[in-house]
């Protein structure tokens, strides 16, 4: 079953250095999606609800981003809120014939798990749809080659995909470092 979260009705574009209750609606919000996704670190990625687009916030916004293949621009954007409030029903369906860069970071994360060893070429062809099968079946779904919401959210928590959004998301860039009420802050060591 897919959760939807009830969100705010006017849902304003929203990036770093924003300072708005919409803000911390979006942290709220964005917290709730990382608690149910965030599958490849020790604990769920989390930010303070503050009302501040700050920089935790922005490298927690492209993580989701990442994890639920949108594009990664650290704006909470139309898509992004679409996602927030709907989760993986928000997601487009692909199928055999779609080409996309969605289609492509699909075929990244079922390359890196070990599903699809065709192209990676943006384009969803019998090969796609083949790795699409074998990876709802490996899963216990109606194996159909058709990426549905119940399919998105199986890719959403890939264990291989969640760990290349972790790596490219945040450890790269960033060192965590644990406060004593379990937050999270990062520390910039490329600054």
């Amino acid at each position: 079953m897919v959760k939807v979260i009830p969100c705010l009705l006017n849902r304003p574009t929203l990036e770093l250095g924003a300072s708005r209750e919409e803000v911390k609606q979006m942290q709220i919000v964005l917290n709730e999606r990382l608690r149910e996704f965030d599958t490849a670190s020790s604990f769920p990625q989390k930010v303070a609800e503050t009302g501040y687009f700050n920089q935790n916030t922005l490298i927690a916004v492209k993580y989701l981003q990442c994890l639920t293949f949108l594009p990664i621009d650290g704006i909470v954007g139309p898509k992004t809120w679409a996602f927030l409030c709907e989760g993986p029903a928000s997601l487009p369906r692909l199928h055999l014939g779609t080409a996309s860069s969605v289609v492509k970071a699909v075929q990244e994360a079922l390359r890196y798990a070990g599903y699809y060893f065709g192209a990676v070429d943006g384009v969803f062809q019998l090969k796609t749809a083949a790795a699409v099968k074998h990876f709802q079946v490996s899963c216990q779904m109606t194996a159909d080659g058709v990426i549905n919401p119940q399919t998105w959210k199986a890719l959403i928590k890939l264990d291989a995909h969640g760990k290349y959004c972790y790596v490219n998301m945040i450890d790269s860039c960033y060192e965590k470092h644990e406060h004593w009420d379990g937050n999270f802050s990062y520390l910039n060591w490329h600054n």
